[in-house]
């Protein structure tokens, strides 16, 4: 079969560039109709899949958040409670050991001396004054001398003594200031 077209070539030219222009707009409908199709699949991935896994990520980060805040209460506790504990030490080592020390004033004095008052300012220069009384002033120089002697008290020094005569017996009132001294010794031997 032989095929005549009988067609003005304009004509023919015409009717090819419209079969071309119907191709590709024919195309780029099928583009724009996938591209349509591809953004709204997306949309819906987007809405019910990835949307729920960011609200969990944000559940996750959220609780993480809180969790670092309580971390960083703790932080602030522990600091607070390590400086505490710290302190404590500090004084604990510094605190004199009373006990020693009363135990050293007592064993430091003669047999014929009697103590009147002992008052003590840890503040002052000298921390402590004490009064007493004994029979001789050879008594009450020894006590002195027992007192420089010892490692709790330094700057011993008379502060004033008089002679007083009750009956039969004289007697001798007098006031000693020292001071204590602030080395620890029941921590030292304890390391």
């Amino acid at each position: 079969m032989i095929n005549i077209n009988l067609l003005p070539p304009d004509i023919k030219i015409r009717a090819k560039k419209t079969k071309q222009s119907a191709s590709v707009f024919g195309i780029c409908l099928v583009v724009l109709i996938f591209l349509g199709v591809t953004a709204f699949l997306l949309n819906n991935y987007k809405t019910s899949i990835l949307q729920a896994e960011l609200d969990t990520n944000q559940a996750d980060l959220t609780r993480a958040n809180q969790s670092l805040g309580n971390f960083n209460e703790l932080q602030k506790k522990a600091i607070f409670l390590n400086d505490r504990a710290q302190l404590a030490t500090t004084i604990e080592n510094s605190r004199s050991p009373w006990s020693a020390i009363l135990q050293e004033l007592i064993n430091s004095v003669p047999t014929n001396v009697q103590f009147v008052s002992l008052n003590g300012d840890l503040t002052k220069a000298p921390n402590f004054t004490l009064q007493g009384t004994t029979d001789s002033e050879r008594d009450a120089i020894k006590f002195k001398d027992k007192l420089e002697s010892s490692t709790y008290f330094k700057d011993v020094a008379f502060k004033s003594s008089s002679a007083s005569a009750a009956g039969s017996n004289t007697g001798l009132s007098f006031s000693l200031e020292f001071n204590l001294e602030h080395v620890v010794k029941t921590s030292k031997a304890a390391k």
